[in-house]
């Protein structure tokens, strides 16, 4: 069907369409004639289908009204009444991607999948919810908060899913950081709030005000449409109005931020975090942004990008080496802010510094700037970050999920009033880029105006504070005091049947009629002729090499493997810190600045990885491999191979004070991490009870790890010839011959290329035999808490449930299912309040977890997963609920992945022995699970229950309150 401007097509009017070669895809924006929202479709051979609706939310209190909101609407729609739709949906479909977002100023909810049917049942589904919701006070309660008392003896707690999850959130220090930059810069403004909830706030918000802002917020003169991939757009325009926008006559004015007042002077802002260490030292963030362009000035932002990336993230910024050298600070950062806000910001910050050092932290600032605007920026530098800058964009091309990622950059035109295409097209702009910045001082040009020369300034000063936690505590007893004190027996008689009346909703399933209104796709959708990727072992240069030959955009992904079997338990401690500083120290010919030019100009990325692999009916043989990862464009093929084999041969660990600036900032980023997503931890200290590849995880990724990297940085300066020492020990028992495995994942004419250049690497390596350390049983208690500074807590409880992965096979991949998305959902996060819970399973070892995230309970946790073997044995399900679970089971046997993820799976899979014979079984048997397969499971569950393991992280007083649960109690 031709597209013609000005026409209209089922109520939408077209004003614009343009097809762009560099996305290989037709642009169609589109206006509703009646009630004037916009609709942007992007138009291709994607089987992806991706559709999203927008909404202007608009802030003005720091209550989480639109946070709340986003999980609300989801919880069921005048036409499809059921109880939790996004988790009925997400349970048994086969979506590629199916979420609900918050922003500062815009709430959108996006789903992709690859099924026609699908695509329109759940854009009907998404429609009717998020325009049509039933919003009963019960999901307000849920989702947002509500006073919970299940008893007289119990006592009174706020209880709520976003308050919890952002409870977590505030335990992230930067989360304080961003708030105080918006504040301080945009005073006033929409910006100024917390549009995801301050915690202390979110009781503030009532049921009425909650309703009030859906009625103003969500209508469809407010709202942006989106439209990805392959299906007919005349339908898609057609479903639009047919099933939604007909049946609104009435046209509303637009929601518009609140742009607030622009700092004209430098302002000085200070707060603090909390934090459970009585040791203060070194843990101040100090931070400096400025007020930047305009969404719309396209080639200042995206120069700034580019600035951005030199000054923040190459080891050869001039700024970040004037900075980390001074000792001032543990780590440096910084990023560019782009689509956010109605403006954007150029925000540096450090870490792991002092208050004190506030002044000389800007004054050295200031200082590297204006000695880089004034003796220009080295070229090769810009070079470097102009190529990396491009092959991210190549990449974005071939991205699995690239329908959200241009649809993510086509809103920030949208939700501002400019055009969307702006932020589609790039390669012109990029050319007239490259020469300004490489000819005409460009960059330094925009420095001295936006960063040096601009008045509107915030700096920002976060402390750590050892009692803000406790403070926080005692003021919400205080106001739940105040609440009992004030309220009358017949108030507290309502509040406790109230509380009862919740829990017996949220414990009430869906009845089989109500599910029945969902559409859904039945066992008739699916095939189980899937084809499998698998990889191609072949012969190159002496060397196996494990080949994927896929559609890249010619991009060529080399993985480059060692066995690290050889390394002692102290060394395996240090093995990530160790991938870290190899990948950007640099070589006895290349200094680490030089290093990081070079990385820059000819690769995309140089990173690295661990993973464990336990070949499937090789028990005994258990690999840990120490990956590291190149990719790069043909053209750089030979230069980035030669990089690489560089390090191999001639690392260079001599320079001690750069290795111990990478030490300090590993640390602090870590113990960030700990703090605000902490749940890896105590996973990995369960499956070490429970096998080899569980054991060498948790030494190199686990709490062993951590312990190691804080007592290295703590006492770097007087250990660290003996450290430097072993770094060398290590690469010389890492980089051998017999140690490597390759993976080459690229288009056929850059297979051949590295079959000619890839023995470069093998060259590079010693001659050594193999060498293999038993690693000992580590001595660690049954059930261990770790505690941190953080609201909330993440709690593991695991086992072995198939010997050896024994009796594993499909029917159990739809048991996970159920625990997953059906049982834990419900009993951990709609009735526990937890943001998150999940099964964590390995089908070779056969152990198995429950994962909690944010979660405000410890023991009704922990009962909830001793109670999973009475669920499995009681499970009876109707045909329809375990269709839609088999449906969900075969969706995760067939995701969809990027060329390079693809590869790297089937490199994955190869290593460990799985085969597409394996795969093809287990689906095989999922497609014909029966009720009696699963309730089969129910014994092997009870065996687990009573040999398992706990471990958990997180907030003090939750975890000393359940003690008696743990044999042991560490501070990290």
């Amino acid at each position: 069907m031709a597209f013609i401007v000005g026409n209209r097509y089922s109520g939408f009017t077209l004003k614009k369409t343009k097809y762009l070669e560099e996305i290989d895809s037709t642009i169609f924006l589109f206006e509703h004639a009646s009630l004037g929202c916009p609709l942007l479709a992007i138009k291709n051979s994607d089987n992806n289908k991706t559709f999203s609706v927008a909404f202007h939310t608009i802030p003005t209190d720091s209550t989480g009204v639109a946070h709340i909101l986003e999980h609300s609407v989801l919880m069921g729609s005048r036409r499809y009444p059921v109880k939790d739709v996004f988790g009925e949906i997400n349970k048994g479909g086969l979506t590629t991607y199916l979420n609900a977002m918050t922003g500062a100023d815009c709430t959108y909810y996006p789903f992709a999948t690859r099924n026609l049917k699908e695509y329109f049942n759940i854009m009907s589904v998404y429609c009717d919810v998020v325009f049509h919701p039933l919003l009963e006070r019960s999901t307000f309660e849920q989702e947002g908060w509500h006073l919970h008392q299940e008893d007289e003896e119990s006592p009174l707690l706020y209880q709520g899913v976003v308050l919890n999850e952002m409870k977590g959130a505030f335990s992230d220090p930067i989360r304080h950081l961003f708030h105080h930059i918006f504040a301080g810069l945009m005073p006033g403004s929409t910006y100024a709030h917390e549009s995801g909830g301050d915690p202390e706030h979110i009781p503030d918000l009532s049921y009425e005000e909650f309703c009030a802002f859906h009625q103003k917020h969500y209508h469809p003169s407010n709202a942006l449409f989106f439209l990805y991939g392959d299906a007919p757009l005349e339908d898609e325009l057609s479903f639009l109005q047919a099933e939604l926008l007909s049946r609104y006559a009435e046209r509303k004015d637009r929601l518009r931020i609140v742009p607030g007042q622009i700092a004209t002077s430098p302002v000085f802002r200070q707060g603090t975090y909390a934090v459970d260490s009585r040791d203060l030292t070194a843990k101040t963030l100090l931070a400096v942004a400025t007020n930047v362009a305009d969404n719309r000035a396209r080639e200042e932002n995206t120069a700034f990008q580019i600035i951005a990336n030199i000054l923040y993230n190459s080891d050869a910024s001039p700024l970040k080496n004037s900075i980390v050298s001074s000792g001032l600070c543990k780590d440096f950062g910084g990023l560019y802010l782009a689509g956010s806000s109605c403006r954007t910001l150029m925000i540096t910050y450090v870490m792991g510094s002092e208050v004190e050092n506030r002044d000389a932290f800007l004054d050295l600032y200031r200082a590297a700037l204006e000695k880089l605007v004034e003796q220009g920026l080295d070229r090769e530098l810009v070079l470097a970050e102009l190529n990396k800058y491009e092959f991210s964009l190549r990449e974005d091309v071939s991205k699995a999920l690239r329908g959200l990622d241009f649809i993510g950059k086509a809103m920030i035109g949208l939700k501002y009033d400019i055009d969307p295409l702006i932020y589609l097209e790039k390669d012109a702009l990029l050319k007239s880029l490259r020469h300004k910045a490489l000819h005409e001082g460009y960059f330094e040009q925009l420095v001295r105006r936006y960063l040096l020369d601009n008045p509107s300034r915030v700096v920002v000063t976060l402390s750590p504070d050892p009692e803000q936690q406790s403070r926080s505590v005692s003021r919400e007893r205080e106001r739940l005091l105040a609440i009992v004190a004030g309220e009358s027996a017949e108030e507290k008689g309502q509040r406790l049947r109230r509380t009862r009346e919740l829990i017996e909703g949220q414990q009430r399933p869906n009845s089989d009629e109500t599910l029945a209104l969902l559409p859904q796709l039945s066992l008739d959708d699916l095939t189980t002729d899937l084809a499998f990727h698998s990889v191609t072992p072949l012969e190159m240069f002496g060397q196996e090499v494990l080949v994927n030959e896929l559609y890249t955009n010619r991009i060529s992904y080399i993985d480059i493997g060692f066995d690290v079997s050889s390394l002692n338990a102290a060394e395996l401690a240090l093995l990530d810190v160790f991938g870290t500083i190899v990948t950007e120290i640099g070589t006895d010919r290349l200094d680490y600045q030089q290093f990081a030019k070079e990385a820059a100009t000819c690769t995309g990325a140089l990173t690295h990885s661990l993973t464990c692999y336990s070949p499937k009916g090789k028990t005994g043989r258990t690999r840990p491999v120490l990956w590291i990862h190149l990719k790069c464009l043909p053209e750089y093929l030979e230069r980035a191979l030669t990089l690489v084999a560089g390090l191999f041969s001639s690392v260079s660990f001599e320079n001690k004070t750069r290795i111990g600036e990478i030490v300090a900032r590993e640390f602090t980023w870590a113990e960030h991490s700990v703090q605000s997503e902490g749940y890896s931890l105590p996973l990995s200290r369960v499956f070490a009870h429970l096998s080899d590849a569980g054991k060498y995880s948790e030494a190199f990724n686990g709490v062993t790890s951590y312990l190691a990297l804080k007592e290295l940085c703590a006492d770097y300066q007087q250990n660290a010839e003996l450290f430097l020492a072993r770094l060398q020990k290590m690469a010389e028992k890492i980089f051998t011959r017999a140690n490597l495995i390759l993976a080459n994942t690229a288009e056929r004419q850059e297979i051949d290329s590295f079959a000619e250049k890839g023995g470069v690497i093998v060259d590079s390596l010693r001659d050594r035999p193999i060498e293999n350390n038993m690693l000992p049983d580590p001595p660690l208690k049954r059930s261990e808490a770790f505690i941190t500074g953080a609201e909330v807590v993440f709690a593991v409880q695991g086992g072995n449930i198939f010997t050896n992965g024994d009796g594993y096979n499909g029917h159990f991949e739809v048991l996970k299912t159920y625990l997953s998305r059906d049982y834990l959902w419900n009993s951990v996060r709609q009735i526990g309040g937890a943001y998150g819970c999940f099964v964590q399973f390995g089908q070779l070892t056969g152990n198995l977890a429950y994962v909690s995230y944010r979660d405000p309970q410890v023991r009704k946790t922990y009962e909830a997963y001793d109670s999973v073997p009475e669920a499995v044995a009681g499970l009876r399900l109707g045909r329809k609920a375990l269709d839609q679970l088999i449906v969900g089971t075969y969706g995760a046997f067939d995701p969809l992945q990027s060329p390079a993820v693809k590869g790297a799976v089937a490199r994955n899979e190869y290593l460990n022995g799985i085969t597409a014979a394996f795969k093809k079984k287990r689906l095989e048997e999922i497609v014909t699970t029966t009720s009696s397969d699963l309730r089969a499971f129910a014994d092997l569950f009870a065996q687990m229950t009573a040999n398992s393991y706990r471990a958990i992280i997180g907030n003090r007083d939750k975890i000393e309150k359940d003690s008696a649960l743990f044999d042991q109690i560490t501070e990290l």
